[in-house]
């Protein structure tokens, strides 16, 4: 505003005095519904072909992806938890929002979507998981859980991180819904809101709802065709975290699902395999109760005739490995860590049944968020809307390629960055020790290799490729400032 004249101001003032005199409301721009779950990687997902069914089905998910749009190439860019939910609020890279690791804590004080929603009128308010450690900011209501909380009568924390609440007899995907939706019944009606819904599932322990219990009892679940492979990809000797680990988290720890996993085999492959149908189906029962509380969600947005002015958004913070090369959990790189689900809803802008196969980064969410809202991206956000290729607008010089980095390092699961085009991957393991062997270039060729089961590095015949993807690397990290 500050840019207009003082007639004009004064103009705009007493045109938005006089539309509240006559009763209408003064305010017509699109609510935001902006709901995240962690871990919720799109093998899990329906709408994107999900190998697990037709025993596991995700149908208000892919409600939103039929009445909306499905993306097929969004991309984290530092695929850990915190780190990745500091990038979707601030539309920033790790390197230069400050949090880099699950150790770091985003500034209070760091300008981010909410606080210019919240400034720019829109009543904001966060329900669920934020991870973020310092209180929040930029919210008008909050009640969240520290750190990962507990899927069980989870703790809570309204307005303050000093009181905490426990949600007696509550199970936290059932509860953060029902919160959401008793902010939204009480809100004031006038003016557009920016929800941001946040599930604490299909985080690891995967503690599921005792109504779930028997779902998948008699299911064997296809397994990804390189389960029983190395600890990795072929050629790549990366140890990452194989079921392994699992299988003795889950034998040593009732709190894996609900319960033990109690092996009838001690060979080794067999163990594989067991433990691998435990992870699935406590997973999936997770990602369940998810589904069924996006349905809430929906139902009381048709309830109260609020789907059609409202912008409403599920993805996840990151993809997740369900098996795949022989590991859970994220953080590498390869696509089924890297890859981001998302689908959105806006009728009348956003045609059915869209897929869209531009690339998207999570921090492009707040400016995209921001362009709904009627804003303009700030200077410092270095994120871009795709507000336009939602409704089929890409700009000709929409990216064609992204940078990724991340910064934790140990040995099994070592820093590394890289740069992934359409059609190629390069990475660079910077982390890993011992001499020689204390850094490690990947490429991969994902047209003709998708699973990226063969590092073609040394392949002579790439060679020219693998320089172009380095000289592409470097200008990343130049025009991102991580040089």
């Amino acid at each position: 505003m500050h840019s207009l004249t003082p007639f004009l101001r004064c103009f705009l003032i007493i045109i938005s005095s006089v539309a509240c005199s006559l009763g209408h409301a003064a305010d017509d721009r699109p609510n935001i519904l902006f709901m995240m779950a962690d871990d919720h990687t799109s093998q899990a997902w329906g709408c994107y072909g999900s190998r697990f069914a037709p025993h596991f089905t995700t149908p208000n998910i892919d409600r939103l992806a039929q009445e909306g749009a499905r993306l097929t190439n969004c991309f984290v860019t530092n695929s850990i938890c915190v780190p990745s939910r500091a990038s979707i609020l601030t539309g920033q890279y790790s390197h230069i929002n400050g949090v880099k690791t699950l150790a770091d804590r985003i500034d209070p004080k760091k300008q981010h979507v909410a606080h210019l929603l919240q400034a720019a009128g829109y009543q904001t308010a966060l329900v669920g998981k934020w991870h973020l450690k310092s209180a929040p900011t930029g919210f008008d209501y909050w009640k969240i859980i520290k750190g990962q909380g507990r899927y069980h009568e989870p703790v809570m924390y309204e307005m303050d991180l000093e009181k905490p609440e426990v949600q007696k007899d509550a199970y936290s995907t059932d509860v953060f819904t029902t919160t959401a939706l008793d902010w939204l019944g009480q809100r004031d009606k006038e003016r557009p809101f920016c929800m941001m819904l946040h599930f604490k599932a299909t985080h690891e322990p995967w503690q599921f709802h005792p109504r779930h219990a028997q779902l998948f009892e008699h299911v064997e679940f296809p397994e990804p065709a390189d389960l029983l492979g190395e600890t990795g990809p072929e050629n790549t000797r990366i140890p990452g975290w194989p079921l392994e680990i699992l299988t003795k988290r889950m034998t040593d720890k009732p709190n894996h699902g609900n319960g033990y996993l109690e092996l009838t085999s001690q060979d080794p492959v067999e163990i594989r395999k067991q433990t691998y149908q435990k992870f699935i189906k406590d997973f999936l029962r997770c990602a369940v109760a998810i589904d069924e509380n996006i349905g809430r969600v929906l139902d009381y947005l048709d309830s109260y005739g609020l789907g059609q002015n409202t912008v409403v958004i599920y993805t996840s913070d990151q993809g997740y490995f369900l098996g795949e090369h022989n590991y859970f959990d994220k953080r590498f790189m390869l696509e089924e860590s890297l890859r981001m689900p998302f689908v959105a809803r806006f009728p009348g802008e956003i045609s059915k049944g869209t897929v869209l196969d531009d690339m998207v980064l999570n921090v492009d969410f707040a400016p995209t968020l921001l362009d709904y809202a009627g804003l303009k991206t700030p200077g410092d956000m270095q994120g871009e809307s795709f507000r336009g290729n939602l409704s089929g607008k890409t700009k000709e010089n929409w990216r064609q390629s992204m940078y990724y980095r991340y910064w934790e390092n140990s040995e099994a699961r070592p820093s590394h960055y890289g740069v992934r085009t359409r059609t190629e991957k390069l990475i660079f393991y910077d982390g890993l020790s011992g001499g020689e062997n204390s850094h490690r270039w990947e490429y991969y060729d994902l047209k003709k290799d998708p699973m990226e089961t063969k590092n073609m590095y040394n392949v002579f015949e790439r060679e020219k490729r693998v320089k172009t993807l380095k000289t592409k690397l470097v200008e990343w990290q130049k025009i991102l400032g991580d040089a």
